[in-house]
Order: structure tokens, then sequence, then C-alpha cells
């Protein structure tokens, strides 16, 4: 990870996100894309990091289990989905831990998120909170129906104990590749991605399932849209209980800066984030950020406005 900044002002934030884009966040790269995800409080080590990997989720079936359970109870919510990664959005949407981590390209919605109070969660306002800036070469980015996203995504639904791909050869051999899609768990993951697409050709590549991607969905959502959100899509780390990280991404490097906003610098930015318009009627354009909005702003001071 890049080294930590202090932001005290969103003109401190803006001019240290202008430095990234000129230089980039530890020396210059082309052909690469900055995104951003504003987090409450700095997690550490653990920052940036998908909620299924936290706890047991990630043990024996839970995953797939939570998935189809969230379908089963849920069927009219997923109706319209028509494809794993996009259920997996949707899950993501209403808080179920899921293998991808919500980002945006706009700095500013990151900015708001990592001061933002969601009166849902219990939450200690005295703690400085974090931007994550990710640094993703063009490489690492897809669209929504990519069949790589495809095939990370279906890792979620795979319902067996077996899918571990730590034996397997990488090879680009035409006749090692043929072998690792004839292995019997690449198989049933093969089963689960036909699902959706029926079309799909026997192809994986082990790197692939092995990789981090930036997803950019379609914009079928009002708060996407708001948000100018995207998804890290993750991987597996060897088996499907292990999930990949930056750091064990086989895919091209992608690069993370962290920037820590300390608790005494909060109510500043809150109050300069309200003067350029961005209040959670705007980031929420719905009827859950309108009465947030009222019951935070309308007729209230500025230091009253985070309680």
């Amino acid at each position: 990870m890049a080294a930590c900044h202090n932001v005290y002002s969103v003109a401190d934030y803006l001019e240290i996100l202008k430095n990234f884009s000129r230089y980039g966040l530890d020396g210059c790269r082309d052909n690469v894309q900055i995104y951003f995800r504003g987090e409450p409080e700095d997690y550490g080590e653990t920052a940036g990091q998908p909620g299924i990997a936290r706890g047991n989720r990630l043990e024996g079936d839970n995953e797939s289990d939570l998935f189809r359970e969230c379908e089963r109870r849920l069927s009219h919510e997923f109706i319209n989905c028509k494809s794993t990664f996009e259920k997996l959005v949707l899950m993501q949407h209403y808080g179920i831990p899921t293998r991808v981590l919500d980002v945006s390209i706009d700095s500013l919605q990151a900015l708001f998120f990592a001061l933002y109070h969601d009166p849902k969660y219990p939450y200690d306002d005295k703690k400085d909170s974090v931007v994550l800036v990710y640094e993703v070469p063009k490489e690492s980015i897809r669209s929504w129906h990519s069949d790589v996203v495809s095939v990370i995504s279906n890792i979620a639904v795979y319902h067996y104990d077996d899918l571990d791909i730590r034996g397997l050869s990488n090879s680009t051999d035409e006749f090692e590749r043929k072998a690792f899609n004839e292995n019997d768990s690449i198989k049933h993951l093969l089963h689960e991605i036909r699902a959706e697409k029926p079309y799909f050709e026997s192809w994986i590549k082990k790197d692939n399932m092995e990789s981090v991607y930036c997803v950019h969905p379609l914009l079928d959502n009002p708060r996407i849209r708001s948000q100018q959100g995207a998804f890290l899509l993750f991987g597996m780390d060897g088996d499907k209980h292990h999930l990949a990280t930056l750091e064990t991404n086989k895919g091209p490097e992608i690069r993370l800066a962290k920037l820590l906003i300390p608790y005494c610098a909060k109510a500043r930015i809150r109050e300069e984030l309200n003067l350029l318009g961005r209040t959670i009627d705007t980031v929420y354009p719905d009827w859950t950020g309108v009465s947030d909005y009222f019951s935070r702003f309308y007729g209230k001071n500025p230091e009253e406005y985070y309680p």
C-alpha cells in the first residue's frame, strides 16, 4: 500500500488526488483508471475487504447457501436479474455480504461516504475516517456482461466443497488448458455459468479465477447512477474458502493508497461537502435519502447535521 496521506479539507483532498492523477499512486503508469471508496473508520489491514471474507462466511457452503437463500426468500427482487453478477450487486445493495466491493469514479462521493453516519448501523463517530484510492490497470476493467465476470461471480454459487485449483496447471498450452477444463470441479463451475450463458465454452483460465477485476455495472439503479458506482470483484485464492486479495491477485497489479480524515477535521469537511451540494438526498435519490435529508438538515445548524 502506498503511503497514507492526511486530509483536513476538501481542498487538501483534491490537491492530493490531482497529484495522483498526474504522477500515479506510486510512480506514473499509463492506461489506468482511478476509483475511490469511503470507509467510516480505518480498518487497518482489512480495509477494503469484501463482507464475505469476514468471519466464517467462506467456510463450507456458507457463501452459496447465503446466495440461494436470498434468491428463495426474495425471488421477486431477483426477477429482472439476468446474471449472477447482477444478483450479487443487488445483494450488496441491501447489505448482504458478497465477494463484490462498492467503489466509485466520483471522488467526492467516496469522501461523503467516509463521513456518512448511517443511522441503521452502530457507529462511533469519534474515529478517523478513510478514503481508499485504487489505481486499476485498464486490462483489469470489465463490463457487467464479461465472460470473466461470469466465471468469478459463479464461484459464489458453487455448492460443492471441492473447488480447489491449487494443484491444477495454469499453462497456456492447449493440452494443459483442456485438462484444466476437464477437471470435475471446473465442470461443476461451468454448469453454474451455463445457467446464465448456455453458449459458454470450456475456456476458463486459472489465473482469471484468482484475480481481482473492476466491473462497470448496468446503470439500472438510481443509486448506482447517482453515485457513479462500480464494483471490485474478487476471485479466489487457491480454493473457494479463501478470497483473492490485492496482494495475491494474479492479474495486473492494482495499487492502493489511503487518505486519512482525522476526527478533528470531519465536521469541517462535512460542512464543505454540504456547501458543494453533496447531501444524503443527492447520494440516495429515493425515499430513504429524502427522509434522511429532512431528519438531518431541515431547520438545523451545520454542527447538528451529524449527531
